[in-house]
């Protein structure tokens, strides 16, 4: 069920991040909300299955970002592992900390597919306001993160039935009628 609402979720995100957050930009920074769906599967599966996320996330953004083939399947592989290194030993729960992880893990990831598909003189030149602008846009998304786990949060303990139950039917037909 989890990778189901994932899966939504990131549909969902990929038409506001297509067509409002061009729109929402603040001091030259916008969030990049289709990683934030990476961060909430690291979150929320706390298994191997965000490797399968970082492979999607990345298709979506070679997709809509013109890269180099493989580069955001191959940086968001290393990040996620990264990532889910330190969030297996540091057993992350607090808000605090998840904000801390989606802020770093957005700094990483944006500075550097910049500087991965872009790799030539100017942008080694600019490296300062390509550092200042990937922490804006890492802070806009963490602080968007932080905002979303909170109000799914917020969610979960309103709703009465709990999604992480099975809703597949688990009793057995005995038939009365075979002795």
């Amino acid at each position: 069920m989890k990778f189901f609402c994932l899966l939504l979720l990131c549909y969902l995100f990929l038409i506001v991040q297509i067509s409002f957050v061009p729109d929402a930009i603040v001091a030259d920074s916008r969030p990049n909300l289709i990683l934030l769906i990476l961060c909430f599967g690291l979150f929320w599966h706390r298994d191997t299955k965000i490797f399968l996320w970082a492979i999607i996330i990345g298709l979506i953004c070679e997709t809509f970002d013109s890269s180099i083939p493989g580069m955001g399947i191959l940086l968001l592989t290393c990040l996620s592992w990264i990532a889910y290194r330190i969030q297996t030993h540091f057993e992350i729960r607090s808000l605090l900390s998840r904000f801390i992880l989606i802020a770093v893990t957005a700094f990483l990831f944006d500075g550097f597919f910049q500087v991965l598909n872009q790799w030539d003189a100017k942008v080694l030149s600019d490296l300062s306001t390509l550092a200042q602008q990937s922490a804006g846009n890492a802070l806009y998304t963490a602080v968007v993160g932080a905002g979303l786990l909170m109000a799914f949060n917020t969610i979960w303990r309103l709703i009465p039935v709990g999604l992480q139950q099975n809703l597949g039917n688990k009793t057995v037909y005995n038939s009365r009628f075979t002795h």
